[in-house]
């Protein structure tokens, strides 16, 4: 085959085996390879994106509300101290005043003091505290007290002095102090007690004459109680009262900002609301879930999340000293959510842009990665059509010059390959008619020829008849219906009958033995492997013999799993050293050499036929000796499809 044309059937080829390739895949196998280099780089950094996103988003939400706790805690703790300053102050009034010399003397008999000094005296101070209260805080003009009462006895004679009377503690103070809330502020020796709420529970009846003003404010009242004591006598002496009214402890904290939604409240140690903008809550328990309520009664100041009229929320909450109460921080968690929502959508709108960057440096850097590689296909593309001459020179990253480089020695090997496969076929034309003058040889054939009418004009028709057989069967196995490989077994018959020829023309000089096992005859040979080298053992062995018969030994056995060996064996008069040593050379070469001739040529054109077939590890080993005979050692494989 011509080189041009082996290369285009080698190019056919390569497209068969691409077309084989592309069925069943993938969708993405059938993509450019920049396409999927793009794929990966934008799936990589979308997992990843989206993997740090959730990190970010977890820990921002986790600061977020860590912040927001900080936040809330810190007005929490700002407002506390602003209430706690506001009833010290209520404190330090009743202080100011059960210091005063005319309340110690007002259950003397003998005392100078007057009620109304008495009832002066608590104006005063209302007005004196009023004025400390608008110096420490200008946001409120009124003290938390409403008004002060002096509750006990004058001269022996029970005494209520009211410092202002302009409100519903001017009448029936007195039900409201109970046996119960004096003993809880004698008890405690002089400090003061914050009691529970007072109501005007006939408002209705009693507000009749008072002014419109009073009429809009919130008539709920607590008590401050402080136990008076003569302190010479050590005994008690009365209490002092101070009334506040629940809308100014709401004043203190109606203005205070907590985020967008968020309210405050003021509860007692029962959980109702004191202080609020919501009115409606106003001497209500919180409208809190029952856990909740029980976390908020049981600690003294924290944070938990909880339902709060029915909505989920954040309560903050801080103990309020003197008297135990709480400030409470209530922000629905809806505004927490907005929050967390702005921080969501930031991140995802920082992650799409950075991954739309990424995909962007993705697409170019798999184009810059994968353009040696399409030039590359390219370059093969033009190879296919048949011209290898071409070379690539591709340069870039190390990989691909180094691929470049071993395409260019492919293609150098191809096209030595292909220049190897055309004159191989050219070989194997000379061969097949040398083959033929070695198959046919016309001295054998006319000799033999010659033998047969001579035996038949004298009469030996059954040695004839022997010939003519041996001589059809040397001919059929030589035709062997155009096969280059045969049995060893028909190999053997060619052999032999061969040999039955050649005895009947050299009665006198020829005998022959053919030993093989039966195991080895199914497997493969080279067909006309055997004659070729009996013939050379008769021609040049025994028939240069002076005298006396000559023998042809023909063996053959299998040696391992693995190898096959037959041996021709004759008793001529054998070779030199220096002619072995010149043939055992021309049989090692791996290639023919067509030109030479001459009594080796058969020999080394077996055995390149064998290696030819089988491989360079098989073919003939020659022995030889002047004066004793030669032998030839034949090395085959065994055949894997009969073993």
């Amino acid at each position: 085959m011509p080189p041009r044309k082996a290369k285009i059937k080698a190019q056919r080829d390569w497209g068969c085996v691409a077309i084989k390739l592309t069925k069943g895949r993938s969708i993405f196998d059938r993509l450019s390879f920049q396409r999927q280099v793009s794929i990966f780089f934008v799936i990589t950094a979308a997992l990843t994106m989206i993997f740090v996103s959730v990190i970010a988003y977890t820990q921002a939400i986790t600061e977020l509300k860590k912040n927001f706790k900080i936040y809330t805690a810190s007005i929490l703790k700002r407002t506390k101290d602003e209430i706690e300053t506001k009833f010290n102050m209520v404190e330090n009034t009743l202080n100011f005043i059960a210091a005063d010399y005319r309340l110690q003397m007002m259950d003397d008999q003998n005392s100078p003091v007057s009620q109304r000094s008495l009832a002066k005296l608590l104006v005063d101070s209302i007005n004196l505290n009023n004025y400390q209260v608008s110096v420490h805080d200008r946001r409120l003009t009124k003290n938390l007290i409403d008004d002060l009462i002096i509750y006990g006895n004058y001269r022996e004679k029970p005494m209520v002095i009211i410092g202002r009377r302009d409100h519903f503690t001017a009448y029936g103070i007195e039900q409201y102090l109970t046996p119960e809330l004096l003993a809880t502020a004698q008890d405690a020796q002089g400090r003061a007690v914050w009691s529970d709420i007072f109501y005007n529970q006939v408002g209705a009846r009693l507000m009749v004459n008072l002014p419109p003003e009073l009429l809009r404010e919130e008539l709920n009242q607590l008590a401050v109680i402080k136990w008076l004591s003569d302190p010479q006598a050590r005994t008690g002496i009365g209490y002092l009262v101070a009334s506040i009214n629940l809308a100014r402890l709401s004043d203190l904290i109606e203005d205070i900002v907590l985020g967008k939604t968020g309210r405050l409240y003021i509860v007692n140690q029962k959980l109702q609301v004191l202080a609020s903008s919501e009115k409606n809550l106003i001497l209500r328990k919180l409208p809190l879930d029952e856990l909740s309520l029980q976390q908020l009664g049981a600690a003294s100041a924290g944070s938990i999340e909880g339902e709060f009229s029915g909505q989920d929320s954040f309560i903050h909450f801080q103990e309020i000293a003197p008297n135990n109460w709480k400030l409470v921080g209530v922000i629905a968690s809806q505004e927490f959510q907005a929050s967390a929502g702005v921080v969501r959508n930031r991140i995802l709108a920082g992650g799409i842009l950075v991954l739309a960057v990424f995909a962007a440096v993705a697409v170019f850097a798999a184009g810059k990665i994968t353009r040696p590689i399409k030039n590359i296909c390219a370059f093969m593309q033009k190879v296919e059509t048949g011209d290898l001459s071409l070379r690539v020179h591709e340069t870039g990253s190390i990989e691909i010059e180094q691929l470049s480089q071993h395409l260019n020695r492919m293609i150098e090997n191809l096209a030595h390959l292909l220049e190897e496969m055309y004159q191989e076929q050219i070989f194997k034309r000379k061969i097949a008619l040398k083959m033929l003058h070695a198959q046919i040889n016309p001295h054998f054939l006319y000799n033999t020829l010659e033998s047969i009418s001579w035996m038949v004009e004298s009469g030996r028709r059954e040695v004839a008849v022997e010939l003519l057989e041996s001589l059809s069967t040397i001919f059929r196995v030589t035709l062997s219906g155009g096969r280059d490989i045969i049995k060893i077994g028909e190999e053997l018959d060619h052999a032999e009958n061969y040999l039955r020829v050649q005895r009947i023309r050299y009665q006198d000089k020829l005998d022959y033995v053919i030993n093989v096992d039966e195991g080895i005859k199914k497997h493969e040979i080279v067909k006309i492997t055997l004659q070729p080298i009996i013939e050379n053992a008769i021609y040049h062995g025994i028939k240069p013999k002076l005298n006396g018969r000559g023998t042809v030994v023909v063996l053959g056995h299998q040696l391992d799993q693995e190898l096959i060996k037959l041996s021709v064996i004759d008793d001529g008069v054998g070779m030199s050293k220096e002619k072995v040593t010149q043939l055992q050379a021309a049989l090692a070469e791996p290639e023919i050499n067509l030109e030479t001739e001459g009594k080796g040529y058969s020999l080394i054109n077996i055995s390149s036929r064998i290696k030819l077939y089988f491989g360079m590890d098989y073919g003939l080993v020659y022995t030889s000796a002047e004066g004793v005979g030669t032998r030839v050692d034949l090395y085959l494989p065994v055949s894997r499809k009969d073993s």
